[in-house]
């Protein structure tokens, strides 16, 4: 078994491999797993979407040559600003015992993880029921077309998987409860941009047809648009599991479907960034684009929204709802690559019970329970096939460790570096074994 000085020592280099998504530039940290499969003798496949953009499969052979079980992971990480940082985002520096970098926690520990415990099974020599294929890929932060996508397309074996592995939940405590998340579903992606037109014109002489002026009326309709609380299945079991019987300001928590009722608990609610967000549908603002010079008065101004829908929710009507608030003087422009429309997996299965049993042996009888992620993942390209796919990363981290994700100073605590190898290794192990 690697030891965790040895995890450490890969990670650091791993996160000074600079993945940026945009512009991506994958092919390093490809070729960087690749030399260590290579190393200890396990062939693997490079497949090349297009210049610089990488992905990587290895298999190893089961007594049974379908139904793969896969473990996934995206090498590529959102960007990161060196001025808003305390350390290098990309120097892998250890600083009171965290390892800091973009992509310790989205997701390049847990690939490293993964790696480990896949080389290690290959080890020990003991071919696993069903052959298990570790797939490390690009492109995820935006959208996936180079990674996930591109090999499903070129490897179609992979579409017969039994059960996919990736990232999207891991365990934390919510609300004084330690508890598993598992995911196993996640919201829809729905990004979209608004366009005015306007007159131009010298900023001494304003007037009325100020496209600015038009975009910034259309966004605070968007923006002060009272989503509805919509409790989902998935969702109900989780926040059932974790808050039964808890007291609060105004509300005593029975079920989700009783609790929504009162006004105290949805103000709780808002509140709470998580509940808020697994409850209703959100909308955020995130770009704003007008003008060039103080003096002019731009023709044309835009704003982008990252909108995250509920499951149940259809693009169609809440296009109808966005077009309606804005007015027929904005134009309201899906974005393509912002768009999907996945599918949830069953949380009654071997695979669930599997993962559960793994976590309550290292940690002790805590709930485990299904959960929904906020944000998009590559999960859903095999969600839609029909597949089996769960996100979950077996480490234990506080709601404040996990906002550092895709925000300044990402890092990961060695102890917690620890529990992810030796966990990842255990469920690994287990999901070999099944028949």
């Amino acid at each position: 078994m690697f030891t965790l000085d040895s995890a450490v020592t890969l990670l650091r280099q791993f996160i000074r491999i600079n993945t940026s998504n945009p512009p991506g530039n994958e092919e390093e940290a490809i070729l960087f797993l690749e030399a260590l499969l290579h190393r200890e003798g396990i062939r693997s496949q490079v497949f090349s979407s297009t210049p610089r953009r990488a992905n990587i499969l290895a298999t190893i052979e089961g007594k049974r040559r379908e139904k793969p079980i896969v473990l996934l992971g995206h090498v590529d990480t959102v960007p990161a600003r060196d001025d808003e940082w305390g350390v290098d985002p990309f120097g892998g520096e250890i600083k009171d015992g965290f390892l800091y970098g973009r992509g310790t926690i989205d997701m390049k520990s847990q690939i490293i993880c993964q790696l480990l415990s896949f080389i290690h099974l290959y080890q020990q020599g003991i071919a696993p029921e069903h052959d298990i294929v570790f797939l490390a890929t690009c492109d995820e932060e935006v959208g996936g077309e180079h990674g996930v996508k591109y090999i499903l397309d070129r490897v179609p074996y992979l579409k017969d998987a039994a059960f996919v592995l990736s990232e999207g939940g891991c365990i934390t405590e919510e609300d004084g409860v330690l508890h598993a998340q598992i995911s196993v579903s996640e919201k829809i992606l729905s990004q979209f941009m608004i366009v005015a037109r306007g007159k131009g014109g010298h900023g001494s002489l304003p007037h009325k047809d100020n496209a600015n002026e038009k975009i910034i009326h259309a966004s605070k309709a968007i923006l002060s648009y009272n989503w509805p609380f919509t409790p989902t299945r998935i969702v109900t079991a989780y926040l059932n599991g974790i808050l039964k019987g808890k007291k609060g300001k105004g509300f005593t928590y029975t079920t989700l479907h009783e609790t929504l009722k009162k006004k105290a608990f949805k103000t709780y609610v808002e509140a709470n960034p998580v509940y808020n967000a697994l409850l209703r549908n959100t909308v955020t603002l995130t770009i704003l684009q007008g003008g060039d010079k103080v003096n002019v008065i731009p023709t044309e101004s835009r704003a982008t929204f990252d909108a995250r829908l509920l499951p149940t929710e259809r693009h169609e009507d809440f296009f109808k709802i966005i077009s309606k608030l804005c007015g027929d003087q904005i134009e309201v422009q899906p974005l393509r690559s912002g768009h999907s429309m996945p599918r949830s997996s069953f949380y009654n299965t071997r695979y669930f019970k599997t993962i559960g049993r793994v976590v309550k042996h290292l940690k002790g009888a805590i709930p485990i329970l299904p959960f929904l992620t906020t944000g998009a993942t590559d999960l859903r390209y095999f969600r839609n096939q029909g597949i089996t796919a769960y996100g979950f990363f077996p480490i234990t981290l506080p709601k404040e460790e996990l906002l550092r994700m895709h925000g300044v100073n990402e890092r990961i605590s060695i102890e917690n570096l620890r529990e992810g190898l030796e966990g990842t290794y255990r469920i690994v192990e287990s999901l070999a074994s099944l028949i």
